[in-house]
């Protein structure tokens, strides 16, 4: 990323004036769209396109669109229409629409503008259920409804199209070139624009604009566009559509037909839960007699403040993470997360966060204010991170795990695979299970033989019972950290240990009562009534890892601390990479987590 990346929490506001719900781009000093806004998309985009007919005879797993330009989101929610209309419900195929802009989407505006398209209001409702939160860089969102991805990257277009670059799964079958007047936008018309459009199409990919500028026609010609200049939309005189007419050669990977995961904590549910969703046929492998997750943990949004792909990962991870237990998890309530103002590093923290002025995201409590809505007694004040809560991660696990596609393996220790045709997973007492076409490796402890940089942190949190903690309402972090009461007990946290802990040796519960004594000053170690002992696998860059060790071998391992915060998208990352669909995440933060950079 550039010098001037900006922080993936200060996006870019549009300048816009208004006539009646029609916005007017002061930026550009051109219109977003006008009233027939959904025949013109049709004409200059879908029908430029042959959608309809392309959907209806292509054979692969899934059509990807790329658009220039999201504005309002108007092209998208009309082709998600014509997509539901137009393709069957038997259908397995999904639509992906990669969409980017330079400013983000403010939803009173997006409400604003759909409310004068009623034909679009499934749609428009779809996309409001899931509103992304407006951040820089990547947001994925699906909608298993309609089998439709939406990849919404904020950023400049030349930025965002490099990001795409370099991985195949990334090409356009589509593209709609929807920028402002060519005149007036000239970043995005632009020959370094159009050679990665090019670099990004395949054999017979097509295009639409409502330009007819000769610099546009000429630039994609010379970049392998076969470009035929046509009528335009009612009285404009012409536009430009055409077709990619280079013959490419790209290898796809062998799209999976069974694959076996080993470790069935968080990052190996997810890919379960997400492979099986796709029709894929999973088994997952764990060495643990029973499932024992972790009881209750919390979601952990301390962002950083850099502009470097750990910052961007962060942010992006957090947010993914939020909407996937929203949409997945029966029993996910948001509360908000807070963190109490108790020392040097923290009112630090506080102060780069208000200079965000993201109001819609993070908000100033006073001592009193966190005291009444809690009915707790202690002394700092605190920010309340709006969007996030503690999860059950035994109940998620299980709820992900649930489906007739995945087999759940207990007592399992993994020892090494073989590849061949296929691919072998070969465990302890001489238990070998054959017949997979990718395996993936979610156990840091397993990973170690592989990754010797993966380092294993051992744990412990306590569950306390009292009756002035009954009230917590939200997550609250100091030192330490207590969590609202779940089934009789507030789970408090955490001892950590670079050696085995056990509940057969006394555990060092003095040290969670002391790094939560703003709130359990009295407490002694008899009030402890439950305890639970994990594992947390880390790496030396404090970043996690996803993506191929080797052909169809893959690895999630080192997430640390933010589990619940990372596990879904790097699941993501990780069955986009083996299922041949458009990566959720940039070429930067792809580099910057790839587990070979350690081996």
């Amino acid at each position: 990323m550039s010098m001037m990346t900006p922080h993936p929490l200060k996006p870019k506001s549009r300048k816009i004036s208004w006539d009646n719900n029609y916005p007017y781009s002061i930026d550009y000093e051109d219109r977003f769209f006008q009233s027939d806004a959904i025949a013109e998309t049709e004409e200059v985009f879908l029908r430029a396109n042959n959608l309809s007919d392309r959907w209806k005879k292509d054979k692969s797993k899934n059509f990807t669109i790329g658009e220039l330009g999201f504005g309002f989101g108007l092209n998208f929610l009309i082709t998600a229409k014509n997509w539901h209309q137009q393709t069957s419900k038997e259908s397995k195929k999904w639509l992906d629409y990669i969409s980017i802009d330079s400013f983000a989407l403010n939803i009173e505006d997006f409400q604003r503008v759909t409310k004068d398209f009623p034909e679009l209001k499934e749609f428009s409702q779809m996309f409001i259920d899931s509103f992304p939160i407006e951040i820089n860089g990547y947001t994925r969102i699906s909608y298993p409804k309609y089998r439709i991805r939406l990849t919404l990257i904020v950023d400049d277009v030349d930025s965002a199209l490099q990001s795409l670059l370099g991985n195949d799964n990334n090409k356009i079958d589509a593209w709609y070139l929807d920028g402002f007047d060519p005149k007036k936008n000239t970043n995005m018309w632009s020959d370094d624009i159009f050679s990665k459009i090019s670099a990004l199409s395949k054999n017979n990919t097509t295009f639409g604009t409502y330009t007819a500028a000769g610099f546009v026609r000429r630039g994609l010609e010379k970049h392998n566009f076969k470009v035929d200049k046509v009528k335009g939309f009612k009285n404009k005189r012409h536009k430009l559509q055409g077709i990619f007419s280079q013959e490419k050669k790209y290898c796809k990977n062998q799209y999976p037909s069974k694959v076996a995961i080993i470790g069935a904590g968080i990052a190996g549910s997810c890919l379960a839960f997400n492979l099986a969703k796709n029709n894929i046929e999973v088994d997952v492998f764990d060495k643990n007699i029973e499932l024992n997750a972790n009881p209750m943990a919390s979601m952990y949004p301390k962002f950083s403040f850099g502009v470097d792909p750990r910052s961007y990962l962060l942010v992006q991870g957090y947010f993914h993470s939020f909407n996937f237990y929203i949409e997945n998890l029966n029993s996910f309530s948001n509360t908000g997360i807070l963190f109490l103002n108790n020392n040097a590093e923290r009112d630090f923290w506080i102060k780069r966060i208000a200079k965000l002025n993201r109001d819609d995201l993070f908000k100033y409590l006073s001592a009193e204010e966190i005291n009444s809505k809690n009915n707790i007694n202690q002394k700092f004040n605190g920010i309340l991170i709006k969007y996030g809560a503690n999860i059950s991660i035994n109940e998620l696990n299980n709820k992900l795990l649930k489906n007739k596609k995945i087999n759940v393996f207990k007592n399992h220790e993994f020892v090494k695979y073989e590849q061949d045709s296929s691919i072998k997973a070969i465990f302890k007492e001489a238990k070998e299970y054959e017949g997979y076409s990718h395996l993936v490796i979610c156990s840091g402890e397993s990973l170690q033989e592989i990754v010797p940089r993966i380092g294993i942190k051992y744990g412990a949190i306590a569950g306390i019972d009292d009756k002035s903690l009954k009230n917590i309402k939200y997550p609250i972090n100091a030192d330490g950290y207590i969590l609202p009461k779940h089934k009789n007990v507030n789970w408090t946290g955490s001892i950590y240990s670079d050696k085995a802990l056990s509940k057969d040796v006394p555990l060092d519960f003095e040290s969670i009562i002391v790094k939560n004594s703003y709130l359990l000053k009295h407490k002694n170690v008899r009030d402890i009534k439950e305890s639970w002992i994990g594992t947390r696998a880390t790496l030396p860059d404090y970043l996690p890892m996803a993506g191929a060790l080797e052909d169809k071998i893959y690895a999630i391992g080192g997430l640390g601390s933010r589990g619940l915060s990372l596990a879904p998208l790097l699941a993501e990352v990780i069955m986009c990479d083996i299922c041949n669909i458009p990566s959720p995440i940039s070429k930067n933060i792809k580099e910057a987590i790839n587990p070979l950079r350690f081996i």
